[in-house]
């Protein structure tokens, strides 16, 4: 006796697990020195600014009133939105155009009579 088309499609029909789509990895970023950084006079472990990277890296900015130190925001390379040039951002959750006078001595996009907040 044959099955209706509709009951032998429902059947669980043999795979090939193996068969998986290869993607390949991401670039793993570099490890920063895991140097003991001083907090600043505001209670702050702010990182230096490294070399260019890509986006790849971001480093958080410790709160070192509390204990344990709390994650304030996170620093990095990225990307404008606007020219897309990299800059060094100092939120990379927040602030996403270049600034003025960024790392390149250039006007950026996001200007700084504009307090972009109140818009």
């Amino acid at each position: 006796m044959t099955q209706p088309a509709w009951l032998a499609n429902w059947q669980p029909q043999p795979t090939n697990h193996r068969s998986r789509p290869q993607v390949e990895p991401k670039p793993e970023p570099k490890p920063a020195p895991n140097l003991k950084a001083e907090a600043n006079p505001y209670g702050f472990v702010i990182p230096q600014r490294w070399p260019q990277d890509g986006g790849t890296r971001r480093e958080p900015v410790l709160d070192v009133v509390f204990d344990p130190p709390r994650v304030v925001r996170h620093v990095g390379w990225r990307k404008c939105i606007r020219c897309g040039k990299w800059f060094f951002s100092e939120d990379v959750a927040r602030l996403r155009m270049c600034d003025e006078m960024s790392a390149t001595g250039v006007l950026g996009c996001r200007r700084k009579d504009v307090d972009y907040d109140l818009l």
